[in-house]
């Protein structure tokens, strides 16, 4: 290890991620150090600086809830974790520029700021819906940083035996913010949407679905976080679609159906939001188009599925003309569908043997009447029985709950995002990975070169819960603890081998990695060495990422397992007399070195490489 107090006293730049990362307090401290005393806000100095005339306590309009303080102080803590890449999950990896990382998402936004800040230029997420039916995963008060931070301000101790003790303050604040709370669900999105802002271009949007239960709170949590000048729309997706009026398993109200979702969206910056003409108009006649030369003319085929009980007379088997059988329940009795189908008022695919559907005429004289701006782009309900099929598992139970229509996704990047420029789509929330498929999709209908990084949650699937779910992913993918990310990993795969045998041509592969804990001192002043499962490799690439370089940029082995090339830098994991050989030969390129790498400050001082502002120790 290199010692950190005698690299400082050597002149050696130092990068220390185990400090907290906040922009807006760098900036003060670098500025305007006087608007800070002691590490406090010094309110009257800040309120001088911006021009008014007096500072007062006069509390303002503000959206307040219990767990604000200890989310925001989780907003700025540094992260425990660095990323290892899964090279045998990876697909297409030396020509590919997207990724998919596996792990908690707070952890994968802070490992992914210092190279992505401002780089992103659309965002999407589905995060857990605060339903108060089930607890919503990621329970951050598990975290070790979240216990870091409790032990910090009093509100955990230990005993002489190292067991936690909750104060009745804490006790108090764990019953108000659990997870079915309002104030638990803002707690846990507010970090992770702070980080979301930092990383977004200046002309970058972000698109939040959410439902009824936690729409007005997020409205309000948005405003505060990207500001209420920069909010566009809450959009309304239509998630059941026109002709299941009969029912089905939509959600109801005393009074109203619950037919829809909303999504959120908020830009970085609105004027240049508007510049770029992010949101048109869709002209919803074509979603019509003749696809079998119907003499009837234009129509758009629409889902007869449904959920429903085996027993019911709904529930029938039907073959399609190549002899594909699906056996479900239907919303039209059999003979219903019978009579449907001798007026050629049935579409079964181009290949006829999708999943049948009904058609809907263009020209039909129906009361249309257009309830939102985002539908007739699929539904829950279809986008489950599109995975079903795409996974092979034809039964009653989704392979995954409430996943989004790739439609709906389709249309948010082909809004947001360019065609030529690279442009980069996150989903922090992949699920079963639409986000993914759509940004595929849209390459390949116009050209474009846009790239994703998906991350997930290893989640544990419940065979209780979902048997489909989990018997797939532990029988035919062989994962011997199936989690939902291995589900988002493999429909990403299908997903792009499906466009690559209609003979489409994109980037369909993808980098997978995965969180391991960092090298760090103890408390004694020990070395806790780096995860065993981390290789060179991912010491360099984690190197790269604190020099601001995304995934996709190629990492060149100069020297095996000690040294790497990422664009303009020189990434040092070991150190002997072939390092200092390619070192010295190219004295352009600035140089990062792995600070708790198995090597002394003297040992790299004595390669004789000059102590100049290019050398960089990371810790």
């Amino acid at each position: 290890m290199i010692n950190k107090q005698e690299a400082k006293q050597k002149g050696l730049n130092i990068i220390d991620s185990t400090k907290e990362n906040n922009p807006l307090k760098s900036m003060l401290e670098q500025n305007f150090p006087d608007a800070l005393s002691e590490g406090q806000v010094n309110l009257k100095a800040l309120a001088m600086l911006l021009g008014l005339d007096s500072y007062s306590n006069t509390q303002g309009y503000e959206l307040t809830f219990t767990g604000k303080g200890l989310a925001n102080t989780l907003y700025t803590t540094p992260t425990e974790y660095e990323l290892s890449e899964e090279v045998e999950r990876s697909k297409e990896r030396e020509s590919t520029q997207n990724s998919i990382i596996i792990g908690d998402n707070l952890d994968v936004l802070k490992i992914l700021k210092s190279a992505y800040y401002e780089k992103i230029k659309m965002i999407y997420i589905d995060p857990p819906y605060n339903t108060k039916n089930d607890n919503f995963i990621y329970p951050d008060d598990f975290r070790k940083d979240y216990k870091k931070i409790l032990l910090e301000v009093g509100l955990l101790s230990l005993d002489a035996e190292g067991n936690e003790i909750e104060s009745k303050t804490l006790q108090t604040f764990r019953s108000i913010t659990g997870s079915k709370s309002h104030s638990g669900w803002l707690s846990f999105m507010l970090p992770r949407l702070k980080l979301a802002r930092d990383l977004l271009r200046e002309d970058g949007v972000i698109f939040i679905s959410i439902d009824d239960n936690e729409q007005a709170n997020l409205k309000l949590l948005c405003d505060e976080i990207f500001g209420e000048d920069n909010f566009v729309s809450i959009l309304i997706w239509r998630k059941i679609e026109e002709n299941s009026s009969s029912g089905g398993t939509m959600k109801k109200t005393k009074n109203f159906r619950k037919d829809h979702e909303f999504i959120i969206c908020y830009a970085k910056n609105y004027d240049l939001f508007l510049t770029n003409k992010i949101l048109e108009l869709p002209n919803f006649k074509n979603e019509y188009k003749n696809l079998d030369n119907d003499p009837r003319g234009e129509f758009k085929p629409g889902s007869i599925s449904m959920k429903g009980n085996k027993k019911s007379s709904k529930y029938y088997e039907i073959e399609t003309p190549n002899g594909k059988k699906y056996r479900r329940s239907w919303r039209i009795t059999k003979e219903e569908f019978q009579a449907l189908d001798e007026d050629n008022r049935i579409y079964y695919g181009k290949n006829k043997d999708s999943v049948p559907q009904i058609k809907i005429f263009i020209n039909e004289e129906r009361p249309v009447t257009p309830t939102s701006f985002f539908e007739n782009l699929g539904s829950s309900f279809s986008a489950g029985e599109y995975l079903n099929e795409i996974f092979k598992t034809d039964k009653d139970e989704n392979i995954f709950s409430n996943p989004k229509p790739v439609d709906l996704i389709k249309r948010i990047c082909k809004t947001s995002t360019n065609v030529d420029q690279n442009d980069i789509a996150l989903d922090f929330f992949a699920g079963s990975g639409t986000t993914a498929q759509a940004v595929m999709e849209l390459n390949t209908e116009d050209g474009g070169n846009r790239k994703f990084i998906l991350a997930q949650l290893p989640e544990a699937i419940d065979k209780n819960k979902n048997k489909t779910a989990y018997d797939f992913v532990k029988n035919e993918l062989g994962r011997s603890e199936p989690k939902i990310s291995d589900i988002t990993i493999e429909r990403v795969n299908r997903a792009g081998e499906k466009l690559r045998e209609e003979g489409k041509s994109t980037d369909i592969g993808y980098r997978v990695y995965s969180l391991r804990e960092k090298a760090k001192l103890s408390d004694e002043g020990s070395i806790i060495p780096h995860s065993a499962n981390i290789t060179p490799r991912d010491i360099a690439r984690n190197l790269a990422l604190f020099a601001g370089k995304p995934l996709h940029m190629p990492l060149e082995e100069l020297v095996k397992d000690k040294l790497f090339a990422c664009e303009d830098i020189l990434c040092v994991v070991g150190i002997d007399k072939e390092v200092e050989s390619k070192i010295l030969e190219d004295k352009s390129k600035a140089i990062f070195i792995d600070g708790y790498g198995t090597y002394t400050l003297e040992s790299f001082l004595n390669l004789n490489i000059p102590n100049d502002e290019r050398v960089n120790v990371v810790y």
